[in-house]
């Protein structure tokens, strides 16, 4: 049910530790910030001093209630904020107070989030030049950003079908993207005139994901990259086609943003799972769970890291990577770093995908009870600077299983081959998933939010929240906490970092010393998070902003925007 677009203005009447009236606006343009993903904010009058004092200062809800979780991640340019809700409808409103003043609505035309037996889900837009683009079920949309209405000259009306562009020289009596189970979940990326995107699902018999570059004037698909190729006619054949034995090619589909180097002219792309029968697919499956560069100009394969192997068990790339500069030994290191639904946290050297620190192929388990089955024998398991393994992101384990549910089941190692009557860690739901990683320059550290759930647990989920020295692969510091651990964190120059927590019973979003781990603040938002916030400024105050609202596996539901900020004079 669709209700009406409203707004709380949350009045502060405290008066302690107010801010200074400076007049200063601080964007958040892209969907993780930047084109790095770092999700660092140069924003400093939150601080670990202060933040106990945040309050609510606005909230918006925008009516709608879906079966998928609210996910968006506001973008805020110029003081205006543009977030959406599941099924990829947009709006903006002010950021200063949360009125609404534009809304372009995608329900009618995306059959009210629902199509082909498809649940959308959406996680925000991103920004250029006076215009809003968002990727919404299978089209992409440009529109003004002032007025909302659509941009006249991009595709058809200021919507072009994009990934059916992409499919109709191939599969020439294909209708619609969706039908063949093709459609977004992510935000594009643009620079210098283009957009950049990669086309979902991996839970589906989609022939690979396809990686976009579209211009962003027109709406035309400039080049395209197929993840897992289909024949000698698609790039990258030669190395991934023989990684395909059985005749079985599914699966690979992009579920977050791509990220740009331009002094290095790449882009890289995060590559879901491989899908379907797996003894159809024996070999590596590439390029499925790898991280892909890509040149930004052509599309060219440059470089690839698969992080699993002939995955059977749901372990692909849900996030953006982040690149990030930093010191190895004295020397420059210009660094990519990936969280997987493994549990693993693996970084790479951007320029040639070579791991910055050893990345060891590990011995796993292969028998298998499934018949015709060819399990991988190795697995890259990521090690710190010293050689010793590096801590897992969440349990790689399964701990806690109450006694009376572990009873006649196994408790297995991780990468042990899918059978009856079995508990591993991390199950499908489990390590990290779409949530971004932050990153800051003036700590050194990665903030990475992940999930411990077992597979078969018997028991709820834990969200275990991780800052790592990528430097030397060690764990810094770590808060456990109830519920998942699903959405992605943001930290400040101020010093903080923020970052929310989904269960069926609450939303807590905590905000935490970016250097120590220390527990600062936490607010109920009475729903789940499972978005990622954002930090911006408008006329000299800071405001931390997060969507908070599940809608699916028994969550409670909700369709908030919150922005909070310290006590106003």
């Amino acid at each position: 049910m669709t209700h009406g677009c409203r707004t709380l203005l949350v009045v502060a009447a405290i008066a302690v530790g107010t801010i200074p009236a400076l007049a200063q606006d601080v964007d958040w343009r892209l969907h993780n910030l930047d084109l790095a993903g770092s999700r660092f904010a140069e924003t400093e009058q939150i601080t670990p001093e202060n933040a106990h004092l945040l309050q609510p200062r606005w909230l918006f809800q925008h009516g709608v209630i879906d079966g998928v979780s609210n996910q968006t991640t506001p973008v805020i340019v110029d003081g205006i904020m543009y977030v959406t809700d599941s099924r990829g409808s947009v709006y903006a409103v002010n950021a200063a107070d949360g009125h609404l003043l534009w809304l372009y609505d995608v329900t009618e035309l995306l059959g009210g989030g629902r199509q082909q037996g498809y649940v959308f889900r959406h996680r925000g837009v991103t920004y250029d030049d006076g215009v809003v683009y968002s990727a919404a079920g299978s089209f992409m949309f440009a529109l003004d950003a002032k007025t909302g209405e659509p941009l006249e000259g991009f595709g058809e009306g200021g919507q072009a079908s994009v990934i059916l562009d992409v499919l109709k020289p191939q599969y020439a009596d294909v209708d619609t993207a969706i039908s063949m189970g093709y459609w977004f979940t992510s935000a594009p990326q643009i620079h210098n005139g283009v957009l950049y995107v990669g086309s979902t699902r991996s839970e589906s018999r989609i022939p690979g994901g396809h990686v976009l570059a579209i211009d962003a004037k027109t709406g035309e698909v400039l080049w395209h990259f197929n993840t897992v190729p289909q024949s000698e006619a698609d790039q990258g054949w030669d190395i991934a086609g023989p990684t395909w034995v059985g005749g079985g090619r599914e699966g690979g589909g992009i579920w977050e943003t791509p990220s740009i180097d331009p002094e290095l002219n790449m882009m890289y792309v995060a590559v879901g799972n491989p899908f379907g029968d797996s003894t159809l697919r024996a070999g590596l499956n590439l390029f499925s769970d790898s991280i892909v560069a890509l040149s930004l100009d052509t599309g060219q394969l440059q470089w690839y890291y698969q992080l699993v192997h002939h995955d059977v068990w749901d372990y692909d790339n849900g996030q953006q990577p982040i690149l990030f500069d930093m010191q190895v030994d004295g020397q420059p290191v210009k660094a990519l770093a990936q969280a997987n639904k493994n549990s693993w946290l693996y970084i790479l050297d951007r320029e040639t995908g070579n791991p910055v620190h050893p990345i060891i192929e590990t011995p796993v388990p292969t028998e298998t009870e499934t018949e015709g089955e060819q399990p991988w024998p190795t697995q890259p398991i990521p090690h710190k600077a010293n050689g010793d393994r590096m801590e897992p992101v969440s349990p790689v384990f399964p701990l806690d299983i109450p006694p009376e549910h572990a009873a006649g089941k196994r408790l297995v190692e991780q990468y042990t081959p899918l059978g009856q009557d079995i508990i591993f860690a991390p199950g499908m739901g489990g390590g990290a998933s779409y949530g971004p990683i932050a990153y800051s320059p003036d700590t050194g550290l990665l903030y990475v939010n992940a999930i411990d759930r077992p597979f078969n647990a018997g028991r709820g989920p834990k969200g275990y929240f991780s800052a790592y020295d990528p430097t030397t692969g060690e764990l810094v510091w770590r808060q456990i906490f109830e519920g998942y651990g699903q959405g992605g964190a943001v930290v400040t120059k101020g010093g903080v970092v923020f970052v929310g927590t989904g269960s069926n019973i609450a939303g807590y979003f905590f905000a935490y010393d970016a250097r120590t781990g220390e527990e600062l603040w936490r607010y109920n938002t009475g729903s789940g998070i499972y978005a990622s916030p954002a930090v911006y400024m408008v006329d000299g105050e800071e405001f931390v902003t997060v969507a908070s609202g599940g809608g699916s596996r028994g969550r409670r539901g909700g369709d908030l925007i919150l922005s909070f900020a310290l006590p106003s004079q």
